[in-house]
C-alpha cells in the first residue's frame, strides 16, 4: 500500500496566469474587438497556456518515485477542439524509468486532427499470472519497450469522426532469477507469448462519436462513443497475431451548482492463440477500477463501469467521489470468482483554460485495499 504523495504546482514562473473561460464551445468577440477584422482574429475562447507539474511519490509498486508532468495548449476559438502536447518524466527509486507523450493537433478548418502517444520505458515490475483469481505468483522481471500510436481522425460531421489506427510495439523482458528458473512451468500454464523479444506491427480503425463540450472536462449533457479495431499480423511484421478490440462509451450529465454526473462503460478484448501477456487486458490503475493494483489480474477480456460525481468547491479547486465495478474473464472459459468493485474520492485542482485538471485520488477496494493516485487528466 502507498504510505506517501506529494505534489507541488509551481503557479509563478511555471504557471502562467489564464483569462477566466466560459462553458460555451463558442462564443462573440468582445464588442471592443469587434471593430475590425484584425481584433477578431486575436480573440480565442481558450488562450494558449502551459504547466509544469513536479510529482514525488511512495507506492507498492514503485518505492519513492519522482518526476514531472506537463503540457501546452495553444490557442483556440472552439472549446471541444483545443490542439496540446503534453507528456510526463517519472523516475524511481527502483530504477524504473517511463517517458510519455501525447500530441494532439488538429487542422486550421478541424475537419483532420492527429493524436498519438509516444511511451518509452525501463520499467521492473512484478509477474503475477493470469486470470481474474489471485494466484499467489510474484516474479520480478524488466521490461525494456517502446510504443509509437497514431491515430488520425476525419470529421466527417462535427461530432462523428472515423480514421486509420496504427500502432507499434517493441518489447525486450529481462526476468529475475527466480521467473528465470521457473519460467518453462509459467510458459506451460499461461503461455509462451511475450517472454522473448518481439515486435508488433498493428493497423485497423476506429470510429468517434463525441458531443462533449470540452475533452478533458466537459460540463454540459454531452455523449463519447469510441469503437476500435487493431490487427497485428505476421504478414506486417509482427512476432504474434492477435487483434485488439475495444468499445468506450461515456455520459456526462450536469445536475445543479456546476456539479456533474459522469459515468463509462468501457470494454477490451484481446484475441488469438498468442498474445503477449503484457498486451493483454487487465484492471486496476490510476483510470480503470482504481483501487487495484495495475496488472494485478489480467485476462483476454476485459469490462468495466464506473461513474463519478464531480463537485466544484472554490475557484480552481473540485472535488470528486467515484465508484467502479468489472473484471477480467477468459473468453474461451468465462467465469467470475468474486467481482471486483474500487471507490473512493479526490480532490482536482484546473491548471489552465483548456480545463486540465491536476488529480488526486484516494481509492479502495472490496479486497481491503488502497491506492493513492496522482495526474494531470481525468480517469474518463
Amino acid at each position: 500500500m502507498e504510505k506517501l504523495f506529494l505534489a507541488a504546482v509551481l503557479s509563478g514562473a511555471l504557471l502562467p496566469a489564464t483569462a477566466a473561460v466560459t462553458d460555451s464551445t463558442s462564443v462573440k468577440p468582445p464588442a471592443a474587438a469587434a471593430d475590425t477584422g484584425q481584433a477578431r482574429k486575436k480573440f480565442h475562447l481558450v488562450n494558449k497556456s502551459w504547466f509544469l507539474v513536479p510529482i514525488g511519490f511512495y507506492q507498492e509498486e514503485t518505492s519513492v518515485g519522482l518526476g514531472v508532468t506537463g503540457g501546452y495548449y495553444f490557442n483556440s476559438h472552439n472549446l471541444r477542439k483545443i490542439s496540446s502536447i503534453s507528456g510526463s518524466v517519472t523516475y524511481t527509486f527502483l530504477n524504473q524509468a517511463k517517458i510519455n507523450l501525447n500530441p494532439r493537433i488538429y487542422t486550421k478548418n478541424e475537419k483532420f486532427y492527429f493524436s498519438g502517444n509516444l511511451n518509452l520505458r525501463y520499467y521492473p515490475d512484478k509477474y503475477f499470472g493470469r486470470g481474474n483469481v489471485a494466484t499467489g505468483l510474484e516474479y520480478d522481471y524488466t521490461t525494456e519497450s517502446f510504443v509509437i500510436n497514431i491515430q488520425p481522425f476525419y470529421a466527417v460531421t462535427p461530432d462523428i469522426s472515423i480514421g486509420p489506427y496504427l500502432d507499434f510495439t517493441g518489447e525486450k523482458i529481462l526476468p529475475g532469477e527466480k521467473l528465470a528458473a521457473d519460467l518453462p512451468s509459467l510458459q506451460a500454464q499461461y503461455g509462451e507469448a511475450g517472454w522473448t523479444s518481439h515486435f508488433m506491427w498493428g493497423i485497423g480503425l476506429q470510429f468517434m462519436y463525441d458531443t462533449r463540450d470540452n475533452t478533458f472536462y466537459p460540463q454540459k449533457f454531452s455523449n463519447f462513443l469510441k469503437i476500435s479495431a487493431l490487427s497485428y499480423t505476421k504478414a506486417l511484421g509482427s512476432t504474434y497475431d492477435a487483434t485488439m478490440l475495444t468499445l468506450d462509451f461515456r455520459q456526462y450529465i450536469p445536475t445543479w451548482l456546476g456539479q456533474v454526473l459522469a459515468w463509462q462503460v468501457y470494454i477490451n478484448t484481446a484475441l488469438g492463440g498468442n498474445v503477449p501477456f503484457r498486451m493483454l487486458p487487465y484492471v486496476g490503475g490510476s483510470d480503470n477500477l482504481r483501487g487495484f493494483r495495475e496488472r494485478l489480474y489480467s485476462d483476454n477480456f476485459m469490462f468495466e463501469a464506473q461513474a463519478e460525481y464531480r463537485i466544484p468547491i472554490y475557484k480552481r479547486l473540485k472535488a470528486a467521489v467515484f465508484c467502479s465495478v468489472g473484471d477480467v474473464v477468459n473468453i474461451y472459459d468465462a467465469h467470475i470468482n468474486k467481482l471486483k468493485v474500487g471507490y473512493g474520492a479526490g480532490l482536482r485542482f484546473r491548471l489552465n483554460d483548456a480545463r486540465v485538471h491536476l488529480r488526486v485520488d484516494f481509492a479502495g477496494n472490496n479486497y481491503g485495499e488502497f491506492k493513492f493516485y496522482i495526474t494531470a487528466t481525468e480517469a474518463f
